[in-house]
């Protein structure tokens, strides 16, 4: 059962590591425009889908636990493993994901909100001292 936790581990921060890399203003931005172009299944569930990409990029997950120690590359124990695996890595990836853009969506809001504030408050002094005269 650790095993499966730490699994599921590994392959959720190295899930997370590829969405970072690929997303906007990163190095792979352009590999991930380009994939989002070609509107295939097969480039979702590789590049652009947080959600999706555990069930193709789990398998680096399995070869960072192999070379980790925790677990023996070619046992049943992991080919029982892999679907739960792959379920697991999924939601918490995409949950984190997910609570991340709107944190970040959220702070955007509201950064854009407290400037609207204070160029309103700007205009209104304006006004003001327009008025006074």
């Amino acid at each position: 059962m650790i095993v499966l936790f730490e699994l599921i581990g590994i392959c959720t921060i190295w899930n997370l590591g590829v969405e970072i890399v690929l997303s906007d203003g990163m190095r792979l931005e352009g590999l991930r425009k380009w994939a989002e172009e070609k509107k295939s299944r097969w480039w979702e569930a590789l590049i652009y889908c947080t959600w999706c990409r555990p069930s193709i990029h789990s398998i680096v997950g399995f070869l960072a636990a192999w070379g980790l120690g925790l677990i023996e590359l070619l046992s049943w124990e992991n080919l029982l493993l892999y679907p739960f695996v792959v379920c697991g890595s999924s939601a918490v990836s995409g949950i984190i994901w997910s609570a991340y853009k709107l944190i970040e969506i959220k702070a955007l809001y509201y950064k854009h909100k407290e400037q609207n504030e204070f160029f309103d408050l700007k205009n209104r002094k304006e006004q003001y001292f327009k008025s006074k005269k």
